[in-house]
């Protein structure tokens, strides 16, 4: 018996239980699901959104734009009450993590850079996804631009790419998969574009193009998380090597104010991974995961 980290959205708990090392890196397959960064998913519920698009929360539904506004896709998010119990019961692979929550002005931005790590030695079918995101403080959502090793609904493979990712409720929602190249520097950014009936946010990767998504009347997003991510993980080397330095992490919120930051983090001990905090507060702040 070992004490796995198990995360479901907007809530962390430790529980026992009697899976493999690197417990959470898998998790029970259920049928006409696939791995999401929100964990499984069903299929029908995922939807690629057109470059230039929007995601646009119209009344009780999503209405999904293609760059010249036509509506190509209406999703019908499960209600709220629902949503909980199902994302309550739904384990995701969130390995180890740093994360703020805000409870002041809304966050204008919230951004960091950090570098593609090695490809893993170990290849066993593995699905790995660092990120930075933000979510509601009731953790129905998030919003992320998202590194990923192995194969998600956009696609993929044994190699890494990026792509920016919106999950409301039981639905998905991302942009294309773009290739990237080891070593590669990535500057991934949540942003908030405007607020009128609700919150706009756009996500993407500033120094690649076709990596953003923008989503129109959503909810306050307020918690701040790095993080990684990981299914089908079986030995160690299934992790790239060494370490991933998230650096230049800075978060304004929209009255242009930095605010002083404790970053809380949550580490896989039993494995060995860990998320350290080198540098702290909003502004240029550094943070290590360690494989």
């Amino acid at each position: 018996m070992r004490t796995s980290i198990i995360r479901f959205l907007g809530v962390t708990a430790l529980a026992a239980s009697l899976v493999a090392p690197l417990a959470l890196a898998a998790t029970v397959p259920v049928v006409n699901t696939i791995l999401t960064p929100g964990g499984h998913s069903d299929r029908m519920k995922i939807t690629a959104v057109p470059a230039g698009g929007q995601i646009k929360h119209v009344g009780k539904n999503i209405h999904v734009l293609s760059a010249n506004g036509t509506v190509v896709h209406i999703a019908k998010p499960a209600p709220r009450s629902t949503a909980a119990k199902a994302r309550a019961l739904a384990k995701t692979g969130w390995i180890t993590f740093a994360s703020w929550l805000n409870t002041g002005a809304p966050i204008g931005s919230f951004k960091t850079s950090w570098n593609v790590p090695p490809v893993p030695v170990g290849q066993h079918g593995q699905l790995l996804y660092l990120f930075n995101a933000i979510e509601p403080a009731n953790g129905d959502a998030i919003m992320q631009p998202v590194l990923q090793y192995g194969i998600s609904p956009a696609g993929g493979g044994q190699f890494w790419g990026v792509a920016s990712w919106y999950l409301y409720s039981d639905q998905v929602f991302h942009s294309s998969l773009v290739p990237v190249s080891v070593g590669q520097r990535l500057d991934g950014e949540v942003q908030l574009v405007g607020v009128g009936n609700g919150f706009d946010y756009n996500s993407q990767f500033t120094n690649i193009q076709g990596t953003g998504i923008t989503v129109v009347g959503g909810e306050q997003l307020a918690l701040a998380t790095i993080t990684l991510e990981a299914y089908g993980v079986t030995v160690i080397s299934d992790y790239p090597a060494g370490k991933t330095v998230f650096s230049g992490i800075n978060l304004e919120l929209s009255n242009g104010q930095f605010p002083g930051i404790t970053w809380s983090t949550l580490n896989d001990d039993a494995d060995g991974l860990s998320t350290v905090v080198d540098v702290g507060g909003s502004t240029s702040a550094t943070i290590e995961i360690r494989y």
